[in-house]
């Protein structure tokens, strides 16, 4: 999308994917989780307008199937743009239907012609269901593949955030390897109250667009979460 000086912007794709199963609603999870998109859009249109790039949302919930909640696969919602309904909590944990469905939005067309490094955020209080493991490794394998090309370099910069009760185990295997603190490991942060899940959604959120910003597409994404002490709710 061209700016007013005829200089066309770069697109920033962020695709999140919120669990909405059942045990969301402990201890109101959900309602904090509901609350945190309208806090990120405007931390993110912020970014926006500071870094002169142009945020693509694309938000998939999932509990028995995944469902498009903003944007769909060919195209992302303009972050000014994003309008947001309310998620109610439903029965099981589809988290490879999700996985599938933001698969299909990683195509260098519906990206843009102009985008840089995409982020997948994985919000989660549990794990996938017992029967669908493998299948979940299975889209994790093709996320990884993707925007790749000939390189073998992996393009899309993948993080997960574990409420409460999630499993770390699987959490770790669909999260990118990143630099945190200035130590190489896997992209999962911890969540322990559910106060806290819109700072950290928002933190991590907004870590990951500077780093995919700044990307010289040769080095791990870099998350600058707060310094033990600063914020103990970041693992």
């Amino acid at each position: 999308m061209p700016n007013s000086n005829g200089i066309t912007k770069e697109n920033l794709n962020l695709i999140l994917l919120l669990d909405n199963s059942y045990s969301m609603s402990v201890d109101g999870r959900i309602d904090q989780l509901n609350h945190t998109i309208p806090q990120l859009k405007e931390s993110l249109k912020d970014v926006a307008d500071a870094e002169g790039v142009n945020i693509k949302l694309r938000i998939i919930s999932f509990s028995d199937d995944a469902v498009w909640c903003v944007g769909g696969a060919q195209a992302g919602e303009n972050i000014e743009n994003v309008a947001w309904t309310d998620l109610e909590v439903d029965n099981g944990t589809a988290t490879h239907l999700a996985i599938r469905e933001a698969n299909k939005a990683l195509k260098k067309e519906y990206l843009g012609a102009h985008a840089l490094r995409p982020v997948v955020i994985l919000v989660t209080d549990g794990c996938c269901n017992p029967n669908d493991h493998k299948a979940y490794l299975d889209e994790i394998e093709i996320m990884k593949k993707k925007l790749s090309g000939t390189s073998g370099r992996e393009k899309v910069t993948r993080i997960a955030i574990g409420v409460k009760d999630y499993r770390q185990e699987e959490l770790e295997e669909f999260a990118s390897e990143g630099i945190v603190r200035d130590i190489p490991k896997k992209l999962v942060f911890a969540v322990d109250k559910a106060a806290d899940i819109s700072g950290v959604i928002n933190f991590v959120a907004l870590s990951s667009m500077y780093s995919s910003i700044t990307d010289s597409g040769n080095e791990p994404p870099v998350i600058d979460v707060p310094a033990d002490g600063e914020d103990p709710d970041f693992v």
